[in-house]
């Protein structure tokens, strides 16, 4: 034991001092490259994620207190606390046995488990301790690191705009959708009674709910689950930390991952000049495992995923630590040595039940290398801004060119050279950018040119147009146009109402059609069978071919008032709706609607197209159109209304 002991002592003298642990801040004049609105064009260069290094000690805590019941899906929230040098960790435990459940200080549970939020402290952030508070017996012990009790799924941050120091820390959880609370304290251990919150829906919640004050924005901000019938993420805002206003879904998994991904919760702060979130990744449909992906929004409210897909904290393999969840801590970002500290719970056993273990666990992200682009082979790669403005402290580059070369070009509105660089080599982070000759005037465009290296990040400049550019999908070349009609002649032709649907034989525009009535205070509604294989849906570019397409149908009321709309369903879920012009009365009229494909989300908005809250994008929609519905608007809505001849036809121009 003693020479263990001396083996232990020598390797820490030999090991490198680790130099102070620091809070990153934002920074208006830092340019992440993996922001759309950076790069105007990239030539044989592609985007990549950084490289994550994964600390050789996970798990840094192990759940070796009787009371660490179950630590299933951690939810860590981490602070390096700069007043008081230390790291700060609140993290989740579940009671899920009911021997534990017994053995609390007055025994209580939410959704049939106990709750507690545990505590630890480190100097170093590798060794731990948890601290005995004295605050939270279990079993008659008072020796325990517990902070608060029934709380779940917490998130804590310190809040340096709180005047209040009795404030200064904040909690925020739920207990059941809907039930959105918080708790405040001076020092992030002695917590006031719970308050609730107002403002929030009846399917927010159950999440890692993580809330920060926004210097930016001048306001708070809350992220957390939006449940319907799948996770969704949301966002709140409020003035005053107890108001609070809804922002609607901000981002949600794609139409092509369905159910089985779902994205779960969004731990999110501030980086350069934008938003970065840790955004977790649930697979009911995929073994229940759970991944971390990068998400980006510049003003915090509308989010990209910046790597569909692909894990940004890879698990690890099958049967380690962290190889079935991984969930990333909430909390400011923080560096030592050049090296951003990322802590995560990790977890062995899929998300399913209460009874498992998510362990703290540590990984370390080169500073700024969140994404960057990479020269492609070995030929040179060509990578060109947007136009920006350079600042006066001088242009500086994060990137990896250990074994190759970054030369930079600036150029005038006219594209041309107007500087030049001297090439830049090694592991550089903020290295400055010598000119050859005098620096270039602002505003300009920068070329960089990438010799086996990867630029991530530019510092000392700042975007002169801070649009975000639309997201516009690839589109099929167009085909041949076609049509499809449904006449209601013969039948239904499985078309559903959500009170009544009714066919007549003769009467209608040409010759059948349907009636469709409301009981109680429903609208009526008619629309087409929810299948990709019905007449009307399908991946429209490809089957009715052209450029867009036109909607139309036939409509007519008992008496005159109120207009007609017309939806489109991704699959049978989140529609795009369009109030057309026409206005309902007792002689057949038609109700029409045209659209283009390639279509932004933006440029449907401004067609007069209109997303559902939680609606998919406008091009994921158009290619899995589902069922067509035909509604009137709310107001002077009718009663009943009869429908015949819907049909979509394909549009060359």
């Amino acid at each position: 034991m003693r020479s263990l002991r001396l083996f232990l002592f020598l390797v820490a003298l030999a090991a490198p001092a680790l130099g102070a642990p620091r809070l990153v801040p934002p920074d208006a004049h830092k340019l992440l490259l993996l922001d759309p609105r950076v790069v105007k064009s990239a030539e044989n260069a592609k985007l990549v994620p950084g490289t994550i290094t994964k600390e050789s000690r996970n798990p840094l805590i192990q759940a070796d207190k009787p009371w660490e019941n179950s630590m299933n899906n951690l939810y860590p929230n981490l602070l390096w606390d700069e007043e008081e040098t230390v790291f700060k960790l609140w993290y989740k435990c579940v009671l899920a046995d009911p021997e534990a459940i017994a053995k609390m200080d007055g025994p209580s549970t939410i959704h049939e488990v106990g709750w507690y939020l545990l505590y630890a402290t480190s100097k170093d952030g590798l060794t731990w301790d948890k601290p005995s508070l004295g605050l939270h017996a279990y079993n008659g012990d008072r020796n325990t690191n517990i902070v608060t009790r029934d709380t779940p799924n917490v998130g804590v941050f310190k809040d340096l705009h709180e005047p209040n120091p009795s404030r200064r820390y904040k909690m925020v959880y739920d207990v059941g959708l809907g039930k959105l609370r918080a708790r405040f304290s001076p020092d992030g251990i002695h917590w006031t009674d719970p308050v609730e919150m107002l403002g929030f829906g009846a399917r927010n919640g159950d999440t890692h709910n993580n809330a920060l004050w926004d210097e930016r924005a001048g306001k708070y901000l809350w992220f957390t689950k939006l449940y319907l019938g799948e996770r969704l993420v949301s966002r709140y805002e409020s003035d005053d930390f107890l108001h609070w206003r809804d922002n609607g879904l901000v981002l949600r998994s794609t139409l092509a991952e369905g159910r089985s991904s779902q994205t779960y919760c969004m731990p999110a702060f501030r980086y350069a000049n934008c938003y970065l979130a840790w955004l977790m990744i649930y697979h009911p449909g995929k073994g229940r495992a759970v991944d971390c992906e990068l998400a980006w929004s510049a003003d915090g409210l509308r989010w990209r995923r910046v790597f569909p897909g692909l894990p940004f904290l890879p698990r690890g393999p099958k049967g380690t630590y962290d190889s079935e969840c991984i969930y990333a801590m909430a909390g400011p970002p923080v560096e030592q040595d050049g090296q951003l500290l990322i802590y995560y719970g990790g977890d062995d056993f899929p998300h399913t039940g209460w009874k498992r273990h998510c362990l703290p666990c540590l990984a370390r992200l080169p500073l700024d290398h969140f994404g960057g682009f990479q020269a492609l082979g070995d030929q040179p790669a060509t990578v060109t801004t947007s136009p920006v403005h350079l600042q006066g402290e001088g242009l500086r580059l994060s990137a990896a060119a250990t074994a190759g070369s970054i030369a930079v070009l600036a150029l005038d509105s006219d594209d041309q050279v107007v500087a030049e660089s001297e090439p830049l080599t090694g592991q550089l982070l903020d290295t400055p950018v010598t000119w050859k000759g005098s620096p270039p005037h602002s505003p300009c465009r920068l070329r960089f040119r990438l010799q086996d290296s990867t630029l991530f990040a530019i510092a000392g400049a700042s975007l002169v147009d801070e649009t975000v550019p639309s997201l516009r999908h690839p589109m099929p070349a167009p085909g041949p146009v076609a049509a499809h009609r449904v006449s209601f002649d013969d039948s239904i032709e499985d078309w559903k109402g959500v009170d009544s649907l009714i066919h007549h034989a003769a009467g209608g525009k040409l010759a059948g059609y349907v009636s469709a009535s409301r009981l109680g205070r429903n609208l009526p509604i008619a629309h087409s069978p929810p299948s990709l294989d019905a007449p009307l849906a399908g991946d429209w570019p490809v089957r009715f071919g052209g450029r867009g397409a036109k909607i139309s149908a036939w409509v007519r009321a008992p008496r005159t008032g109120g207009a007609a709309q017309l939806e489109i369903f991704a699959t049978d879920v989140a529609p795009w709706s369009f109030a057309t012009p026409t206005i309902f009365g007792p002689d057949w009229q038609e109700i029409a609607a045209t659209l283009r494909y390639d279509w932004t989300d933006e440029e449907a908005r401004a067609a007069g197209w209109r997303p559902s809250a939680a609606a998919f994008s406008w091009a994921e929609t158009i290619r899995n159109a589902g069922k067509i519905v035909v509604v009137p608007v709310a107001a002077n809505a009718q009663s009943t209304f009869d429908l015949d001849e819907v049909s979509v036809t394909g549009l060359a121009e």
